[in-house]
């Protein structure tokens, strides 16, 4: 039970990585290079939880930066997309989905079974806005 709760802390915290890296990073190129942050802060967190108690690392790796990758696609594309409709910017809407970051971390650290809700719930996101992006156009297309 204990190599469960520290999955689900890793998952939680390059969760948290990943959101907090798409939250924050600028948008062009640079925004690539954050993105590789992202996937190593998860790979490292990921692995350090599972280092405790002398534990094989490795499998960390793969998850935690596969994790935070995603995290930050999802995060970034969210406040991109919140930036784009609002008035005020993307400063605001990127400190509150840094916020959620924090929180997630938070809840990963305290009660770690919640980070498969939290992955779960990004999940569903991520797929709601790709079918709703692919559903966007489909009027438009020119019948052949």
């Amino acid at each position: 039970m204990d190599l469960f709760f520290d999955i689900c802390e890793g998952i939680g915290l390059a969760l948290a990585a990943g959101v907090l890296a798409g939250a924050l990073s600028p948008r062009g190129g640079a925004g690539i290079a954050v993105a590789l942050l992202a996937a190593v802060g998860g790979a490292v967190l990921f692995a350090l939880v599972l280092s405790q108690d002398d534990r094989t690392a490795w499998p960390g790796i793969p998850a935690g930066a596969l994790v935070g990758a995603g995290a930050f696609v999802l995060a970034a594309g969210v406040v991109a997309g919140a930036a784009s409709r609002s008035q005020a910017g993307g400063v605001a809407v990127g400190l509150i989905v840094a916020a959620f970051a924090a929180l997630v971390a938070l809840l990963a650290i305290g009660i770690p079974p919640v980070s498969l809700v939290v992955l779960v719930a990004l999940v569903w996101l991520g797929s709601a806005r790709r079918s709703r992006a692919a559903r966007k156009y489909e009027g438009l297309r020119v019948l052949r």
